[in-house]
């Protein structure tokens, strides 16, 4: 994986779902570290609801790209670093139930599941879009 797929699929959801391209795509060269404690997350802007366009565009992509347990420190590509979440959504989508936290993940809940019902299907830890006839929302 790399920085242009990180893109590319940020950009495909966030366009498809909010009409918009995406506002954030931070790659770093180093994992965020403090990212691992919840109480990280929380000392962002109060939670927002968790159903908008945008936080289930970003969610989209992540599971797309990293599946059901999104690592919390970002997702590794290889030789290129690390994505960061977006700690805005991130915390929206935990304080909706959308994703849980199990240690140092982010894991896709049946709630989170279900919404992304219309755009991804899941196939064991893989998830792949939902095309033609397949496409309920």
């Amino acid at each position: 994986m790399n920085n242009h797929r990180a893109w590319t699929t940020l950009k495909y959801w966030c366009e498809r779902i909010d009409g918009k391209p995406p506002s954030t795509c931070k790659i770093e060269t180093r994992p965020r570290l403090e990212a691992d404690r919840l109480s990280w997350w929380y000392a962002a802007p109060a939670a927002h609801n968790p159903d908008t366009p945008r936080n289930i565009a970003y969610l989209a992509a992540y599971v797309e790209l990293a599946g059901p347990r999104i690592p919390m420190r970002g997702i590794y590509f290889c030789f290129n670093g690390y994505l960061h979440l977006d700690r805005a959504v991130m915390r929206s989508l935990h304080a909706g139930g959308l994703v849980k936290d199990e240690r140092r993940w982010f894991v896709l809940t049946d709630a989170g599941s279900a919404r992304l019902a219309p755009w991804l299907t899941q196939d064991g830890n893989h998830f792949r879009r939902v095309t033609g006839t397949e496409q309920k929302g």
